[in-house]
């Protein structure tokens, strides 16, 4: 392990998850990164984050059979 703990390769996941969170399409990031498939990418190099409900409920927010709950 790294001084601090931290290694590139954590950057690495951590940079991919950034990525395909902010929505960037998988194959634009495996070619960033690198891979060869995109389930490399999206199966050892992404990870769950934070926020991901309200991400995926402000991705159908505007569609009409979508409940208001104000």
């Amino acid at each position: 392990m790294a001084p601090g703990g931290l290694r590139f390769h954590d950057l690495r996941h951590s940079y991919a998850t950034e990525l395909v969170s902010r929505g960037v399409p998988v194959n634009d990031v495996q070619a960033v990164m690198g891979h060869e498939k995109p389930l490399t990418t999206l199966n050892l190099y992404t990870h769950r984050s934070d926020g991901r409900h309200q991400r995926i409920r402000d991705a159908f927010a505007d569609d009409p059979l979508t409940p208001n709950d104000e």
